[in-house]
């Protein structure tokens, strides 16, 4: 062994339960060093998922103290609450399907330099809502061949527990509070409702007829609506979330992180030989006896030679 490369340590490897579901959530737009948590003041509200269609959403506060436009808040919070797909429990965004509700409002909101400013509520008549929440939204990528596969491992004494990941999934700010004022008629935005009047609009249905120059292409769009036909129908499932700090965090991270019954755990069995995996690992091999013969084609002519060399072993014995 090569002393200036010693083995430091080594451990036991264990695979834990892969029907779990695990996914990773990145925040393209957030550093790590401020996390979406209780501890700096913006643990999401609420996790939302479509699993037939792969549609994420997560909710998180708006920190209001700092760097806020109460004026702003107060349009996009109050078109949310007034918006007929919020009050209906519809969504907004894609095919009507990235967004569960109204935003939540009412309370006061605390400006730079310690100053309150008072806001109204959900059902105030007086004021309007602030918006005080925003909505991450990404979509779950259906694994391809080839695709890599990511563990998430966790060390226990000398083990290693390695648990598969069932998707990676990217988050971006979604703009439903924009979508929601353009649902507004351009007559009504800006102007204060008189008390108790309510804003009175026509539903219409709209025909969508798409003219498509190839047939190939005319099957992508006739995929493509059809998918979001179904983003559009299929309902939210919504999930409670756990700050990771957390005793219930921990809890769940002991039971679906690492594997529990070590006495009974299923055995891994290499699926290729030694000589598939340096092929799979390394550029193509060359025989030096016969330099055309490299890669797939090298492999063979050793299979027959091997193939050769055992049945004239049978033959002289026999």
């Amino acid at each position: 062994m090569d002393d200036s490369d010693p083995v430091i340590a080594s451990y036991d490897v264990y695979l834990t339960d892969s029907e779990i579901s695990r996914f990773v959530l990145q925040y393209l737009d957030r550093s790590a060093e401020h996390p979406y948590d209780e501890g700096h003041e913006q643990k999401p509200t609420a996790f939302r998922l479509k699993p037939n269609t792969g549609l994420v959403e997560v909710d998180v506060p708006i920190q209001t103290r700092v760097n806020y436009d109460v004026s702003k808040g107060q349009r996009y919070g109050d078109a949310m609450r007034r918006s007929r797909s919020a009050r209906d429990g519809g969504s907004h965004g894609l095919a009507g399907g990235f967004s569960s509700g109204a935003a939540a409002g009412g309370g006061k909101v605390k400006m730079e330099g310690n100053v309150d400013v008072e806001m109204g509520g959900m059902d105030s008549k007086e004021g309007s809502d602030i918006m005080r929440v925003q909505t991450l939204g990404g979509r779950i990528k259906g694994p391809e061949d080839g695709d890599p596969v990511y563990m998430l491992a966790a060390f226990r004494g000398q083990n290693l527990h390695l648990s598969p990941v069932s998707a990676v999934v990217q988050l971006h700010p979604q703009l439903h509070h924009i979508d929601a004022l353009d649902e507004i008629p351009a007559k009504g935005r800006g102007k204060a409702r008189k008390e108790g009047e309510e804003e009175q609009t026509e539903a219409r249905a709209i025909d969508v007829k798409i003219k498509a120059a190839e047939d190939a292409e005319a099957v992508m769009v006739a995929g493509n609506l059809e998918l979001l036909k179904k983003m559009q129908d299929e309902k939210w499932t919504t999930y409670e979330w756990v700050d990771a700090e957390t005793e219930e965090a921990w809890q769940t991270y002991e039971s679906y992180m690492i594997q529990q019954d070590l006495e009974n755990v299923p055995q891994l069995e290499a699926a290729i030989d030694s000589e598939d995996y340096l092929d799979r690992m390394s550029a193509p091999r060359i025989d030096p006896a016969r330099p055309e013969m490299t890669g797939w084609a090298m492999k063979q002519n050793r299979k027959r030679q091997k193939e050769h060399a055992g049945s004239v072993g049978v033959n002289a014995q026999g």
